[in-house]
């Protein structure tokens, strides 16, 4: 594997997660930027980086950073990917990569324009164990595919004043699991959309949106269903149906196992991959996309999954 001088910009949780899987193979962030600069040469210390920069534009401008991972709230990440984009840098950007179907193709546009890479880190896109199922579905065991339906609930702190009922930060459950949902379901369904319908209840101290109950019907009559939650704990449980048998996926995110459910109660696990390795995946796809295999990021799917989440978010306002 060719291996390119990362920078990170944004240094929370999943940024410090994305170091530490660096660090465990062998590799260092090469740069990392805060808007704090005691923060950024903390982070650096500790994941034994190269550079630190107390802001953003600095790593940009950084002539020897060849690639960005983007880990800020998603409020920021339209103006940062464009920034990256324009000082010449690769850029895998956190999910949800961007609300706005328009605007994210503008982006897509600014990065084929200089012959970048723009990706999302997206797991559902690169666990092994998702092209597995996709190799299933293709052998014909599960018969002829009938419904996919993919739930997240996450029980989070009635607290306004927190990021993910925070309108300015990008809060709501659509762009926090929701875009896991959705993107499980467009991974698993190329058929193009015939209807959508939805139904979306607030959180009303801030007005972004709390709950969704959302079902699709592509072309080839697929079923796909979704129901998320901010404020009641769901299974992160995904379902694959065909008329032959159905696959059930628990904690589907970053799943390495999924159960096969035949129709006389019999039962068949499949395992791919490693649930550990998720953000691992994530950057060498990344790499190998930059060396020339643009189809392992999956853009496409990205896109779709945007598009969707665009039009349910302009349905009811939030965008």
């Amino acid at each position: 594997m060719t291996t390119y001088q990362w920078g990170i910009v944004g240094l929370g949780n999943i940024a410090h997660r994305f170091a530490s899987t660096m660090n465990e193979h062998g590799l260092q962030p090469y740069a990392v930027a805060s808007r704090n600069q005691a923060r950024s040469d903390e982070f650096k210390e500790k994941f034994n980086a190269v550079k630190s920069y107390g802001d953003y534009t600095s790593l940009f401008q950084d002539e020897d950073v060849d690639v960005v991972y983007i880990a800020s709230i998603n409020s920021q990440h339209f103006a940062l990917i464009k920034e990256a984009l324009e000082n010449g840098k690769h850029v895998l950007c956190e999910k949800a990569i961007w609300h706005d179907s328009r605007e994210l193709a503008l982006l897509k546009q600014l990065a084929d324009d200089r012959q970048l890479i723009l990706a999302e880190a997206m797991t559902i896109f690169h666990m092994p164990l998702m092209h597995e199922l996709k190799r299933l579905i293709a052998s014909g065991k599960l018969g002829e595919i009938k419904q996919v339906q993919a739930d997240f609930g996450s029980l989070k702190e009635d607290d306004p004043t927190n990021r993910f009922f925070s309108k300015e930060k990008g809060g709501g459950s659509m762009l926090d699991i929701g875009t896991y949902a959705l993107s499980f379901l467009s991974f698993f369904s190329d058929g193009a959309l015939v209807e959508l319908d939805s139904f979306m209840i607030p959180y009303a101290p801030t007005g972004v949106d709390e709950r969704w109950a959302i079902s699709m019907r592509t072309t080839d009559d697929i079923m796909l269903t979704s129901n998320l939650s901010f404020r009641a704990k769901l299974p992160k449980r995904a379902l694959i149906a065909g008329d032959l048998a159905y696959v059930e996926i628990m904690e589907y995110p970053r799943a390495d196992e999924a159960t096969i459910v035949y129709p006389d109660g019999s039962e068949e696990v499949i395992r791919a991959g490693r649930t550990e390795d998720a953000l691992w995946y994530e950057l060498t796809n990344m790499e190998e996309a930059i060396a020339g295999n643009r189809e392992a990021i999956l853009y496409e799917k990205t896109a779709q999954t945007v598009d969707w989440m665009s039009t349910l978010l302009k349905r009811e306002h939030l965008i």
